[in-house]
């Protein structure tokens, strides 16, 4: 009973990595099971003591990529800024309760310094969006590169609590092409294209996670306020971003409204969730 707990923890845990807006770390720290994940992957000797749990959970996490990505490819081809705006509700609870964190502690000059340069950060690589997702037009080289780099990002959302990675991909430009990666991947079509983007994306994952656990570990141990002001950021900036891309695509009053009733209702259900897992 405890195994399928645990696979049924990771397969919702994997959800939240797919679906833009949705941190899979604040479901594992929802679940109980996040720091028990976090000190695996950085310490080796306490990988090879969970190596039981770790392989439970992370069977449930690669169904939940690999079933819900064509899923979730759908429903932004034909509904995307419902779809959208229902993620971007979803976010908003976990975003509050980050606030919780730093709540009563002081905003000193340097914390303040490093939040606002990394929303500089972030809007200039959201400027500069180095790929468009037509990675055909690439030299395979920079395309390699690129995913390495999306992995890597994309793990340090996975390993940091509040940071969808999903919605930092869309923000660098490169969501479209790895969710149609796995979709395809499951569908056995154009295995080719699934191949070549895929293999760079985990490489990144791999350096990533590790790297990143172990910085997370450190700083969460000699900086905990200004860590998690930092995760404020990136949450608060991803809900900007999404935003901004949903209302290039709002066209008449009728598609607005109801993209606002999609949005409160994402914002009911990740309420709920927050209180049910609790």
């Amino acid at each position: 009973m405890e195994q399928i707990k645990l696979f049924l923890e990771g397969f919702i845990v994997g959800l939240g990595k797919i679906i833009p807006g949705v941190s899979g770390s604040v479901m594992a720290i929802c679940f109980g099971i996040y720091e028990r994940i976090v000190s695996s992957i950085s310490n080796f000797k306490e990988f090879k003591n969970n190596y039981k749990f770790m392989a439970i959970v992370g069977s449930g996490v690669f169904l939940a990529i690999l079933v819900g990505s064509k899923m979730i490819k759908f429903l932004l081809i034909n509904y995307f800024v419902y779809t959208m705006m229902l993620f971007i509700g979803m976010m908003i609870p976990g975003v509050l309760s980050l606030f919780k964190n730093v709540k009563n502690e002081q905003l000193t000059l340097k914390r303040v310094i490093v939040c606002i340069c990394l929303f500089l950060f972030l809007y200039i690589l959201n400027i500069a969006n180095f790929s468009s997702g037509a990675i055909v037009k690439e030299s395979y080289i920079h395309q390699f590169i690129s995913l390495i780099l999306c992995g890597i990002l994309d793990a340090a959302s996975t390993i940091i609590p509040g940071i969808s990675g999903s919605a930092l991909l869309m923000i660098v430009g490169y969501y479209e092409t790895i969710i149609t990666a796995l979709a395809n991947i499951l569908s056995f079509t154009d295995i080719m294209f699934s191949v070549r983007v895929l293999v760079p994306f985990f490489i990144g994952m791999g350096i990533g996670l590790v790297l990143t656990s172990k910085l997370i570990t450190y700083l969460f141990k000699n900086a905990r306020v200004l860590t998690y002001m930092m995760i404020i950021v990136f949450a608060v900036f991803s809900i900007i971003t999404l935003l901004g891309s949903v209302f290039d695509f709002i066209i008449d009053i009728k598609t607005l409204i109801f993209g606002i009733i999609f949005m409160g209702l994402g914002f009911v259900i990740a309420y709920v969730l927050e209180k049910i897992f609790q």
